[in-house]
């Protein structure tokens, strides 16, 4: 349903938009090409504001729900969720869509720490790009091999704002440490935006019950 009517937006928009470029005597190909463009913009970038910056985490939540069928969408709700058969079939359709080795490994070592198999993101993250997010698996990795001295001096060196609250949280949650990490993980989901919001919202509620949102305030 959502495809057929979204079908017909782009339907009715490209016949407006070519009556009124026709309607100013624009040449053919230009027409073409700024009716391209607005396309682009009226389709793609609320999904991509979604996705990427957006902070409303009941908008982000029903975009979400939406978009159940596509698995690039799916993992981050299946995730979110903790929804254990969900999580295995969008990472089964993923990596059956993306066969490139960083994608692959990406897919593979967010799986695998899912279910708590540190031996295998060992092995994948030395695969995965860009550096922050390889970083950021290498040091949960320390923090679940009790290496915290090693995992904060990679903590130290991402960019990542988010990132760095987040771990650091987890370094506090291991120490007891218990407000200060409430503190970090509040930052960490002030810090980030779309959809990486969501995911760490619904992960940390869940390690502390009293977090929330700014819409639940």
């Amino acid at each position: 349903m959502i495809w057929n009517i979204r079908n017909l937006v782009v339907f009715v928009f490209v016949i407006v938009m070519w009556m009124i470029v026709d309607h100013l005597h624009i040449n053919n190909v230009l027409a073409f090409i700024i009716i391209f463009i607005l396309m682009f913009l009226v389709l793609y970038v609320p999904i991509l504001f979604t996705v990427l910056w957006d902070s409303n985490l009941k908008r982000i939540e029903k975009f979400l729900m939406s978009r159940k069928n596509k698995p690039e969408y799916h993992l981050f709700y299946a995730l979110a969720n903790e929804i254990d058969e969900e999580v295995e079939d969008s990472t089964r359709l993923l990596l059956q869509k993306y066969k490139g080795i960083h994608k692959q490994a990406l897919y593979k070592t967010v799986f695998a720490f899912y279910k708590k198999e540190i031996l295998t993101v060992k092995e994948e993250i030395e695969y995965i790009k860009p550096l922050a997010y390889k970083n950021y698996y290498r040091a949960i990795v320390c923090m679940e091999e009790e290496n915290n001295m090693k995992a904060h001096k990679i903590i130290h060196d991402i960019p990542t704002s988010w990132m760095k609250s987040a771990l650091l949280s987890e370094l506090e949650l291991k120490s007891n440490h218990h407000t200060e990490a409430l503190k970090l993980a509040q930052q960490a989901v002030h810090q980030s935006k779309g959809l990486q919001k969501y995911v760490l919202f619904k992960t940390f509620q869940r390690k502390f019950p009293e977090l929330q949102s700014v819409e639940e305030r």
